[in-house]
């Protein structure tokens, strides 16, 4: 939502061709499970990353273990600091209570930066800029042809995810739209699939796997950007040696063109 640095560094979605090319993103499987809610204690050797397991292609899980673009860039970081990394699953509307609180060390979990997110903690220079789009029912699509703009002044019923940055760009600038929000953003796939909402406001990359993932049920994304985002690492704003380390380590990433080669595996756009 809000302009940083380093924008042409930073990969992004050209939604038009990343749409045609959304796929299945599990071609990388993660091999350790999430710990649930469990209380690891802070330790220089240990680096506790933050996780919701519910952002395809970003973090998720695939036959019960953890996968995603977070997780494949969380491991790296791990290597590149030197710990063992501790994958923490926590609900999304508790991750930066979870960081402060001192439970975790970073949040990868596909989250953007907004300026009350920053009046709370620090975040990593971003590594992907996306925004937020619509899903709706292939046969519907011609009535969304201005994507979100097709929302304004209008009665359709709107899904979107809790403490989302769509959950709040649709709560201020839909006035008239029925707003139904779900915990997870399955679920709200599931009642666009069921006709219980009339579109679905997330992300760019998730909106476009379930699209895929749902071809059969005829689900497409709408390709008009409502919002510009920029996704990135939350850290504590008094843990400095982890956010240098967190920039190195993607600084070194862009130096090495190896950035976008790592998003393309999970995010095919080009």
């Amino acid at each position: 939502m809000q302009n940083q640095r380093n924008k042409s560094n930073i990969p992004y979605i050209p939604l038009l061709v990343f749409a045609l090319s959304c796929i299945l993103s599990g071609c990388i499987s993660s091999n350790s499970d999430g710990i649930r809610s469990a209380k690891i204690a802070a330790d220089p050797s240990i680096l506790r990353v933050g996780v919701s397991a519910n952002a395809p292609p970003l973090v998720y899980k695939r036959n019960g273990k953890l996968t995603g673009l977070e997780v494949d860039l969380a491991r790296k970081l791990g290597r590149f600091t030197g710990r063992q990394v501790k994958f923490i699953e926590v609900d999304w509307d508790k991750q930066i209570d979870a960081l402060v609180n001192n439970e975790t060390d970073i949040i990868m979990s596909g989250m953007s930066i907004t300026p009350a997110r920053q009046y709370r903690i620090a975040f990593s220079t971003p590594y992907l800029r996306s925004g937020q789009i619509l899903l709706v029912r292939l046969q519907e699509k011609g009535l969304f042809s201005t994507g979100i703009y097709s929302l304004m002044n209008s009665s359709y019923t709107i899904g979107t995810v809790e403490d989302t940055t769509g959950d709040l760009f649709v709560t201020t600038n839909i006035s008239r739209a029925k707003i139904k929000r779900f915990k997870k953003s399955e679920d709200a796939v599931n009642a666009l699939i069921n006709k219980d909402i009339d579109a679905f406001v997330y992300d760019a990359p998730m909106i476009c796997y379930y699209s895929a993932v749902n071809e059969n049920t005829k689900l497409t994304p709408i390709l008009s950007l409502a919002t510009e985002e920029f996704n990135a690492w939350g850290i504590r704003k008094d843990d400095t040696k982890l956010l240098v380390q967190a920039n190195q380590f993607l600084q070194q990433l862009k130096d090495e063109h190896r950035l976008h080669e790592i998003i393309r595996t999970w995010i095919p756009y080009m």
